[in-house]
């Protein structure tokens, strides 16, 4: 039965890379809505993103397997790796179909991406089966009208202005980006030669 499933985070990005903010933001997110579990899902082709050159899935995947190692509340989910295009109703969909019910599906997303949600592929199903945690943003706290079955949570905990794109380019310059990504994706990056950086 839906009430007797734990509460889950679902958590989606291109993850490229996947930084110090991301996991703020996701513990801030346990702690705030009592989540057991969040689930990090790297989207292998992002719908608004068609066309962006993205570090390759696997890469991706691998970066976030190093952040959240250790922390026995974040997992990670292929469940949009092994997709082409993904769409977040049909990730929020299966997850419904599991048996979770809204109370315990929780979309994790940014402040700016609430104003497009009404863009997005079927957004109705997104909250008829998912409660919405809105990470706040500096600059982009407005929560726009929504329909009246969308829940939403506000959270304002863990706030910070770290950014993949940043993150990039200080790659690119020869920049430390250290304490911006865990030591391990640091180091995965250099290894890899990711974003420009040289092993």
């Amino acid at each position: 039965m839906a009430a007797e499933r734990e509460k889950i985070g679902l958590f989606g990005g291109s993850f490229d890379p996947v930084h110090t903010g991301h996991l703020i933001l996701a513990q801030a997110a346990v702690n705030v809505a009592g989540l057991a579990r969040v689930l990090f899902i790297p989207t292998a082709v992002p719908p608004h993103k068609r066309g962006v050159p993205l570090t390759d899935i696997e890469s991706r995947v691998r970066m976030v397997e190093l952040a959240i190692a250790g922390n026995p509340r974040f997992e990670i989910s292929r469940v949009e790796a092994e997709r082409g295009v993904s769409y977040t109703y049909r990730t929020v969909r299966r997850f419904a179909e599991q048996g979770y019910g809204k109370d315990q599906i929780h979309l994790l997303i940014g402040s700016d991406l609430l104003e497009e949600m009404g863009e997005w592929r079927n957004p109705g199903e997104i909250f008829s089966h998912a409660t919405i945690l809105v990470m706040m943003r500096p600059g982009n706290e407005r929560i726009p009208p929504l329909p009246p079955e969308a829940a939403i949570v506000a959270v304002t905990a863990g706030v910070n202005a770290i950014s993949a794109t940043g993150i990039r380019a200080l790659v690119r310059e020869r920049k430390s980006i250290r304490y911006l990504v865990p030591d391990a994706v640091e180091r995965f990056i250099a290894a890899h030669s990711l974003y420009g950086s040289k092993p």
